[in-house]
């Protein structure tokens, strides 16, 4: 199922792909967003870069597993 972007809107496929979207793009709203979850940016691009197994990645995308609007279609 698709998920929309809570920073910029863009659509993704799942919330693995957005993660790494949101990861990569690291623009002020982006990591705003995920500092304001509770998570730290910069640790989770420590973890994906640092720890075996797409950690940071994998970490976020439990959170917009949650977070992240559903999109129909």
């Amino acid at each position: 199922m698709p998920y929309r972007c809570p920073a910029c809107k863009k659509i993704w496929p799942n919330t693995m792909e957005l993660a790494r979207h949101m990861l990569g793009t690291g623009d002020k709203d982006h990591k705003d967003w995920i500092n304001s979850k509770g998570l730290s940016f910069a640790e989770l691009l420590l973890m994906q870069t640092m720890e075996p197994g797409n950690k940071g990645y994998k970490t976020l995308a439990e959170l917009l597993e949650k977070e992240a609007e559903k999109v129909e279609g």
